[in-house]
């Protein structure tokens, strides 16, 4: 059979197959033309009604989707031309974009990925218009070729062989480059992400954006680079289908989802995951606990008035060198269903958030960044406090409001980064010291540390018998090369993946009531009626989220009381690490939150006041010699702590040092 004959069979096949399976939105479809340009067909159907047909579209997919739109036109003629796209849906030939290689080159593929970057719309021309320069006959041209413009060998009128184009006159089609990569779940540690070119053309243009999970199909093809002369694929994109959820690959076979309900039933799994999470780390049960409720995840809420409401958990682990921070990071990058590793060296604004670079035409886009690539997963961010300043203010809308604005380059975008962040840093002074408030120990903002919502200190304490199991442990491992696993680290993927996905518990009434209670009571447990404030609703939050996360490892629907009170505890093991005021022993959200302690906001005003005294007293100027002395004496406040208040407020501009050794305050 000839490739006409062929054809002509195709047609008439798709004639039958529009005309009883899609009957009524081929019509449709023509009635809206050309407002709409597209119809969609699911190939599953066309498999059911001819595999042959279906098995002709993997191999011959420009061949079979030309005989698809000739059929469309040949139903209703009196519908002039009517140019309409044929796009498969859930295509059965799903390859993995890394053995997406030159043996698929000319067939029919789909592929899963996330949008990385995409680039300006262009049109592209479709027909070309030329007038003969001799006899001002016209004549059209299909053009073939996005880079070069092809004329008519020869005027059929005079024989001339000179044209000029009429650009105005000529048929153009919007065009548009992207590039995906694999999906962050397909890849092991240490290997590049592959990644494809994508061109999308006329109503398929502006659909995407960069970090948007999506299964591309389309036909795979080749081109030559004319600078250097190689040849690259790239796909000639037919349909895009949005993946909100999750990967074909994270989709559960039946056997894995018994195993799954089978291994929640354990009354043990709480505590057969926690120690499931980096086991080859001995100790840290609650960074580990912490950690485990993190990859599960609280419920993301949508309020009526289009507020959103995280789910997502963000933890700090801060601790003294050579404890395992970094290998807690690494194992959670590898064991999320979803996840990025970083570190802070390394990592520019731009390279958490997105970053605007010029395509080959000299136009701008937007390529994603880490933050926007994890997008409902893990992001793990080592040595964040080695990260420059204004690199680290990339991740303060992103902790929070969950999204990354950018303003580049002309470019104006939200894209989304609903993610869950968990970082380590560095003691500033190479090592923790108890005595000192967090912020003045960690190179980090205030609004950066307000956003977490747990804050582990982990001290490197000198202890016979602790050491004394840890080099047992560190030698096992060595000696042996094995990690005891409660449960296996790919069956534990799958389980988070489960749970992520068909889990949402709601509070029950008693969990509502430990929650309340522990807030009502630590709100007001510290003396004084005008006592430091010991938790906001911030912390509130966190610890809904983290008893949400509580049930859902146990696959339950509803958050009872043991959920809350695992949470109540958790939180509260942090606030005593991180939130307490070492000269008052008070509960204090100013420290957590990387702010000023009660105790010291107290001595400000005290200086403050002295200064106003000393003032009246040594005609309008404050000797230095002496405020030291009266905060002595009336507060026992030491001399460094008076000079160190003294010149905080000397930069914020609150006093001025007029003469050397005295202080006037600014009115």
């Amino acid at each position: 059979m000839n490739s006409t004959t062929k054809s002509q069979t195709s047609i008439a096949k798709f004639e039958e197959f529009f005309a009883t399976s899609y009957k009524d939105d081929v019509f449709k479809i023509l009635e809206q033309y050309p407002d709409e340009r597209s119809l969609n067909v699911d190939y599953r159907a066309l498999e059911i009604f001819d595999p042959d047909l279906a098995d002709l579209l993997i191999d011959k997919p420009e061949e079979v989707i030309d005989a698809a739109k000739i059929a469309i036109k040949n139903i209703d003629p009196l519908v002039k031309d009517a140019d309409i796209n044929i796009r498969f849906e859930h295509l059965s030939n799903i390859i993995p974009l890394k053995t997406l290689l030159s043996k698929y080159i000319g067939t029919f593929v789909a592929a899963d990925g996330i949008v990385r970057k995409t680039d300006e719309i262009r049109p592209r021309i479709e027909t070309g218009v030329f007038e003969c320069r001799g006899c001002m006959r016209l004549h059209e041209v299909e053009q073939s070729s996005a880079n070069r413009i092809i004329e008519p060998s020869l005027c059929s009128e005079c024989g001339g062989r000179s044209f000029r184009l009429l650009q105005e006159e000529s048929k153009y089609v919007d065009t548009q480059t992207a590039r995906m990569q694999e999906p962050l779940e397909n890849l092991s540690g240490g290997t590049e992400p592959k990644q494809m070119l994508m061109i999308l053309e006329d109503d398929l243009v502006d659909k995407l954006n960069p970090g948007d999970k999506v299964r591309i199909t389309g036909t795979l093809k080749t081109f030559r680079e004319e600078r250097s002369g190689k040849f690259k694929n790239y796909i000639y994109v037919n349909h895009i289908e949005p993946l909100e959820q999750e990967f074909e690959e994270l989709q559960l076979s039946e056997e894995d989802e018994e195993q799954i309900i089978e291994l929640s039933k354990d009354p043990n799994i709480y505590d057969k995951i926690i120690k499931s999470t980096a086991p080859s780390i001995r100790g840290y049960r609650d960074v580990k606990e912490a950690i485990a409720l993190q990859l599960f995840g609280g419920a993301a809420k949508q309020l009526e008035d289009e507020t959103k409401l995280r789910g997502d958990i963000h933890i700090l682990i801060v601790g003294d060198p050579g404890i395992g921070k970094s290998q807690i990071l690494k194992y959670v990058s590898r064991l999320a269903p979803r996840s990025i590793y970083t570190s802070g060296k390394g990592t520019t604004g731009a390279g958490l958030t997105a970053a605007a670079v010029r395509d080959e035409l000299g136009g701008w886009s937007l390529e994603a960044g880490a933050l926007v690539l994890g997008d409902q997963g893990n992001v793990c961010v080592d040595e964040l406090d080695k990260m420059r300043s204004e690199d680290r203010s990339a991740l303060h809308e992103a902790l929070e409001q969950q999204t990354v604005s950018i303003a580049k380059a002309g470019i104006m975008a939200t894209l989304n980064s609903r993610c869950s962040v968990l970082a380590a840093a560095n003691p500033k002074f190479g090592r923790f010291d108890r005595y000192k408030v967090l912020a003045e120990q960690i190179d980090l903002p205030a609004p950066i540390i307000s956003r977490f919502d747990l804050i582990f200190v982990i001290e490197d304490k000198p202890s016979k018998e602790r050491d004394s199991k840890l080099a047992e442990h560190i030698l096992k491992t060595h000696q042996f090369n094995t990690v005891d696993y409660e449960i296996e680290p790919e069956l534990l993927r799958k389980y988070i993946a489960y749970a992520r996905k068909n889990v949402n518990p709601r509070l029950t009434e008693e969990a509502n009531e430990v929650l309340k209670e522990f807030y009502v009571s630590t709100r007001n447990s510290n003396p004084e009626e005008q006592g430091a404030v010991p938790i906001t609703a911030r912390q509130l939050e966190a610890i809904i989220r983290l008893s949400e996360a509580s049930a859902k490892i146990k696959l339950k629907e509803t958050v009872d009381k043991e959920d809350a009170e695992k949470a109540v505890r958790l939180q509260l093991a942090c606030l005593k690490e991180v939130g307490v005021d070492p000269e008052t022993g008070e509960l204090d959200a100013d420290i957590v939150s990387g702010g000023t302690p009660k105790s010291d906001r107290d001595k400000i005003q005290r200086v403050t006041e002295e200064i106003k005294q000393l003032e009246e007293e040594y005609a309008g100027q404050a000797p230095l010699n002496v405020l030291i002395s009266n905060m002595s004496d009336k507060y026992g406040v030491s001399e460094d702590k008076t000079e160190q208040i003294v010149k905080n407020l000397v930069q914020k501009g609150v006093i001025y040092q007029p003469v050397n050794g005295y202080f006037k305050r600014v009115v």
